[in-house]
């Protein structure tokens, strides 16, 4: 075999297997985690409803961050009865410059949410597990249950107290 055949086919095999190393990690970079595992992660678990939005760039203006105030209706978890939690969640828009990531959760004004947080090494509360720690809340009209998805919001909420319980150490 010819010295250039060797590189090719060398070549070949190193990108074969770098192929196969990423399709082999992708799973664990996409897998969700359940809400169970990030209550037990979490300090705070909170149910509530978006009451103010507020976007603004970074002191390097390098990039965009959005406060994110909720009225909370209760803690499951940590956080202080009858205050407000605020999250600091990278992107949204100033102006008519909007920064998005593909892995960071979304609010919208008014929207019922539950929540799992933690502070970053600043001592802002960040959403754990990214877009993972952050769920959407149905209401159904004819019963005024809310749901998180096809559970019901108090019956997670019992599962979710139970698996805060037990604490991960970090």
């Amino acid at each position: 075999m010819r010295f250039k055949d060797r590189v090719a086919a060398m070549k070949t095999l190193a990108f074969l297997l770098a192929f196969v190393v990423m399709a082999g990690s992708l799973p664990a970079q996409t897998r969700a985690r359940s809400p169970e595992d990030l209550a037990r992660r979490a300090e705070i678990v909170a149910v509530g409803k978006v009451s103010t939005l507020a976007s603004q760039w970074s002191a390097d203006h390098s990039r965009i961050f959005t406060h994110v105030t909720l009225a909370v209706n209760q803690y499951i978890k940590g956080g202080s009865p009858g205050q407000p939690l605020v999250l600091l969640v990278a992107g949204g828009e100033v102006g008519e410059v909007g920064e998005v990531y593909s892995h960071m959760p979304t609010f919208r004004q008014d929207e019922d949410v539950l929540v799992f947080a933690e502070k970053d090494n600043t001592g802002s509360y960040r959403v754990s597990g990214g877009h993972d720690g952050k769920f959407h809340l149905e209401k159904d009209e004819a019963t005024g249950k809310l749901y998180v998805g096809n559970r019901a919001l108090d019956e997670l909420t019992a599962s979710l107290r139970k698996a805060a319980s037990v604490q991960i150490q970090r």
